[in-house]
């Protein structure tokens, strides 16, 4: 299944770096210009690639004394896809990797978040690509930095 595949080179929300909130209950400001989402790949089963997407927007609820109330949201742009290649930047956007046309976005969304280490969570949510949803962990850093938080997880 491609869902797989991609899921399981896919780094979300890796370097999101977002501005304290000072209720949990209300949902953290990212800075967009110093965010971002990378993923890698593989194309024809030989040719390793690494990409970002450009547009994506987060709704994080994050209090780390509070992680029963705290989720993680990710909706992303799939057309936005950079792979430093035009030509597999178009392939990407059709029906065997993407489907643009017909799924324009893909989503995460996160069920539970628990403290693995001092500033290391895991969370585990649902990744949907292509209309197919499949359970993701992903293992995520979480650094205050003067008034910001990094949030960086694969």
């Amino acid at each position: 299944m491609l869902l797989k595949k991609i899921s399981a080179v896919m780094v979300i929300f890796a370097g999101l770096i977002i501005a304290t909130s000072l209720f949990a209950s209300e949902p953290l400001t990212f800075k967009a210009d110093d965010s971002y989402i990378k993923f890698s790949g593989v194309q024809n089963k030989k040719t390793e690639f690494n990409g970002q997407f450009q547009s994506f927007e987060p709704i994080i609820v994050f209090d780390k004394n509070n992680l029963a109330q705290s989720s993680i949201r990710v909706e992303v742009d799939l057309a936005s896809v950079e792979s430093g290649s035009e030509k597999r930047d178009g392939m990407l956007l059709k029906s065997n990797w993407f489907d643009i046309e017909n799924t324009p976005q893909g989503l995460f969304i996160s069920e539970n978040i628990e403290l693995m280490n001092e500033g290391q969570y895991k969370v585990s949510g649902v990744l949907t690509i292509k209309g197919n949803s499949q359970p993701v962990t992903l293992f995520m850093n979480y650094v205050e930095l003067g008034g910001l938080i990094e949030l960086s997880a694969n």
